[in-house]
């Protein structure tokens, strides 16, 4: 299938290039006015322009989300946000409603490694629960001798997610980081809404146990 792709699909070799980066981040100021759904609404109507806006859009929050997955395998993630752009291009999505481009790629994306890690290591369903979701930050030595405060609160920091299940970590994630609703998150993580609310409140009050929340973004956010 990839042997046959589009010309004016994103080869493997060109995502996340230093380019390709300058690029998207002029796409980002050339697309401020226009709405996701706008954008996504020229793709399905043919405008190939518009594939190129949806890929520079999204790609930087696929690239993240995807690593935090694979715990930092970038070959994997790159391979996956490839193939769920080929696949995205060959649909030409004209026979899907999507009302929040970002979660559907998101979960297109979640799915796509998911069924890329199985084949890997063999896994069966059951195992993907156990599939770490990184968020490690490490502070340079400088930042620790000339911020003891903030190396107090990042210790504060990697006790409370040390205690965090994964699906605890990927939910605050999905909500806080990237913005995605309840029932966005109960959707891409095959769980139920109320499910969802539950875990994400217990997670947010045993962060404030030890911490601001914001404090906690802060540190979650720039893994």
């Amino acid at each position: 299938m990839l042997d046959n792709k589009p010309s004016n699909t994103p080869s493997r070799h060109s995502i996340l290039t230093p380019q390709n980066e300058q690029c998207r981040t002029a796409v980002f100021f050339e697309t401020l006015a226009m709405s996701e759904a706008e954008i996504w609404s020229r793709f399905r109507s043919g405008d190939q322009d518009a594939f190129a806006d949806v890929y520079n859009l999204y790609v930087d929050d696929l690239y993240r989300y995807g690593m935090k997955m694979v715990d930092g395998n970038r070959d994997l993630v790159i391979d996956a946000i490839h193939d769920v752009f080929v696949k995205l291009y060959e649909l030409n999505a004209s026979s899907t409603v999507v009302l929040n481009p970002r979660f559907y790629l998101l979960k297109v994306l979640r799915g796509q490694i998911l069924d890329n890690l199985r084949k890997e290591r063999g896994l069966k369903r059951a195992d993907i629960s156990r599939i770490p979701f990184t968020v490690e930050y490490r502070l340079s030595n400088e930042e620790f001798s000339s911020a003891e405060q903030q190396a107090e609160m990042f210790e504060r920091y990697r006790q409370v997610v040390s205690a965090m299940t994964e699906r605890q970590k990927e939910a605050i994630y999905l909500h806080y980081s990237l913005g995605l609703s309840y029932d966005e998150v109960a959707a891409l993580m095959d769980m139920n809404v109320q499910s969802v609310r539950n875990l994400i409140h217990r997670s947010v009050e045993r962060i404030r146990k030890m911490l601001k929340l914001s404090t906690f973004l802060f540190f979650f956010n720039i893994v």
